[in-house]
């Protein structure tokens, strides 16, 4: 009986294993719940590190990864720190640095990256199946159970189905994730002349932080598409999901209590939380209000910063986790989908290697599971660092951050060490 994996869910990380896994002769079977592939779409981007890209190029075929860059956004080479009145403290990278084909950071569309993942995996991916419970069987195997009354049998089952795994629940049910106080309120802005002219141009050549007072803090983040029409235009939905259109990206990241009733606030539509940002960065830059006026209403959205708390070793079976169903992290230091895609790179190579006779299967599975752990868990606690450290009330605190980030910009050989540690 050939050698067989079940993976629940389709999200980055399982994808992205699938492919690996087809890359390499193994059987796969993905099971996702959503109905279709258009039921959840996503219109952020999201930003590749060059680790990211050559995980992503040792899983996909040489077409699909040629297809990944084609519908990749320019890259992103430069991180700047900004006050509230867009003042610049730190700029770290190289605006003019080459886009290589793998060794360079690149900006994606989630729909896009989406769509060539699932390239070629037809026969691969089953929707409509939703993860209830697993159980191990006799023979060593293991089978799915899905709330349709169907099940699935298979050599290893792998849990990518996101923060709320049921996989992650049965295996480990003492993993917890927190709820970090802290949320993330959302929009997009379509670029063109004028909101160009509101922001510093690094921002045309990589991300931005703001710092503001009372523990507040905007992202920023442009997405350009290497040439007009590279990547299809869905329908319907505004500019959250135009796959085609170039735009800038705002994140206001504060906690819950500087904004209002929380409850109330996820109740708002996109109107009502246009106001509530332009409230809450008042004094602020006159630019990032206007950049504000001019976001897409259906694009406007607010959702709580959550984060996985580590857990201790336990013993490998035929079960794993992968991606946020084991480490999920508030996106503030914009490595949850790279870890996850590392996840997949490593997990594939491993599990190649027990095909190969080079090691037995629980082997490469803990051999997967310790350095995913430690790499995984070290991504979260820079999450968590970078979302304190931007939310933090402390008036000593900014006026040293600020101060530090000053001293490295007017100080070049400093200003490259951090460059160098910050970039990679």
């Amino acid at each position: 009986m050939a050698f067989h994996v079940l993976i629940a869910g389709g999200g980055i990380g399982g994808l992205t294993l699938a492919q690996g896994l087809r890359k390499a002769g193994v059987p796969v079977a993905v099971y996702e719940r959503d109905r279709t592939k258009d039921d959840r779409l996503q219109g952020y981007r999201i930003h590749i590190s060059p680790k990211g890209c050559a995980a992503l190029h040792e899983c996909l075929p040489e077409e699909l990864y040629d297809r990944f860059v084609a519908t990749s956004g320019k890259p992103n080479t430069t991180l700047g720190f900004y006050d509230s009145d867009l003042s610049e403290l730190l700029t770290i990278g190289d605006p003019d640095a080459p886009e290589h084909y793998i060794d360079s950071f690149k900006s994606v569309s989630r729909i896009s990256l989406r769509e060539v993942l699932l390239s070629g995996l037809e026969e691969v991916v089953h929707y409509g199946k939703t993860f209830t419970r697993y159980e191990r069987l006799p023979d060593d195997r293991v089978r799915a159970h899905f709330d349709d009354g169907t099940h699935a049998d298979g050599d290893l089952l792998v849990g990518a189905e996101g923060v709320n795994s049921r996989v992650r629940g049965q295996l480990l049910p003492e993993a917890e994730r927190i709820d970090t106080g802290a949320l993330s309120l959302s929009a997009k802005v379509p670029l063109d002349d004028g909101t160009r002219a509101l922001l510093p141009g690094q921002l045309f050549a990589g991300s931005g932080f703001v710092f503001g007072p009372q523990g507040k803090a905007v992202f920023l983040a442009a997405h350009e598409f290497r040439t007009r029409g590279a990547v299809a235009k869905t329908p319907g939905g505004g500019l959250l999901l135009d796959d085609g259109a170039d735009y800038i990206m705002w994140n206001l990241v504060t906690t819950w209590d500087k904004l209002g009733d929380r409850a109330e606030l996820e109740r708002m539509d996109g109107e009502a939380l246009r106001q509530v940002a332009f409230r809450a960065l008042e004094g602020w830059s006159p630019r990032l209000h206007e950049l504000i006026a001019r976001s897409d209403p259906g694009s406007i959205s607010i959702f709580p910063l959550k984060s996985s708390t580590p857990v201790k070793p336990w013993e490998s079976t035929n079960v794993t986790l992968l991606g946020d169903a084991i480490h999920n992290m508030p996106p503030t230091a914009g490595v949850g989908a790279n870890t996850a895609i590392l996840d997949a790179r490593l997990l594939r190579a491993n599990l190649t290697a027990h095909l190969k006779g080079e090691r037995t299967l629980l082997d490469a599975v803990h051999a997967y599971e310790v350095e995913m752990v430690d790499y995984g868990f070290k991504a979260v606690a820079l999450a968590m660092r970078n979302l304190r450290m931007g939310v933090s009330d402390s008036s000593v605190q900014r006026f040293l951050t600020r101060n530090m980030f000053r001293f490295f910009n007017a100080v070049p050989p400093l200003k490259k060490q951090m460059s160098a540690a910050m970039m990679k």
